[in-house]
C-alpha cells in the first residue's frame, strides 16, 4: 500500500472543510473518506512545538501509528480511500509517546 502526502493547499482546505474532526489535548486529526482509492497524509506542525529535531521525531512517531491504521482500513473492501490531516498542538511536549499512541489507535475511521 502506498501512502502519499497531502501537498496542495486545495487538498488541505478540502480535508478541513469536509472532514471529520477528532480532538485531543495534543493532536487534532481530521479524516476524509474518498471514493478514489488512495491514502494521503498531511501534517501541520508549528515551530512553537519545538526545534526541528523534536518536530521530526513527532512526525515519524505519528506516521508509524497511522500506517498501521491505513493497513487495517485498506483491508476492508467496502472502504476506498482516506485522507488524514494531523495538526499538532504545542502541548504535545508534555505527553509521552504511549499516551498519544493510545489516542490515535482508538480513532474510528
Amino acid at each position: 500500500m502506498e501512502v502519499k502526502s497531502l501537498n496542495k493547499k486545495s487538498e488541505f482546505s478540502r480535508v478541513r472543510k469536509y472532514g471529520k474532526r477528532n480532538n485531543s489535548n495534543f493532536v487534532t486529526l481530521i479524516t476524509l473518506n474518498n471514493k478514489i482509492d488512495d491514502f494521503r497524509l498531511g501534517f501541520q506542525i508549528s515551530t512553537k512545538v519545538g526545534n526541528a529535531v523534536f518536530r521530526n521525531r513527532i512526525r515519524r512517531q505519528i506516521k508509524h501509528i497511522l500506517f498501521d491504521l491505513f493497513e487495517k482500513y485498506g483491508k476492508d473492501s467496502s472502504k476506498k480511500g482516506l485522507w488524514i490531516l494531523v495538526s499538532v498542538n504545542p502541548k504535545i511536549e508534555k505527553f509521552d509517546f504511549s499516551e498519544y499512541k493510545s489516542f490515535l489507535e482508538q480513532i474510528d475511521l
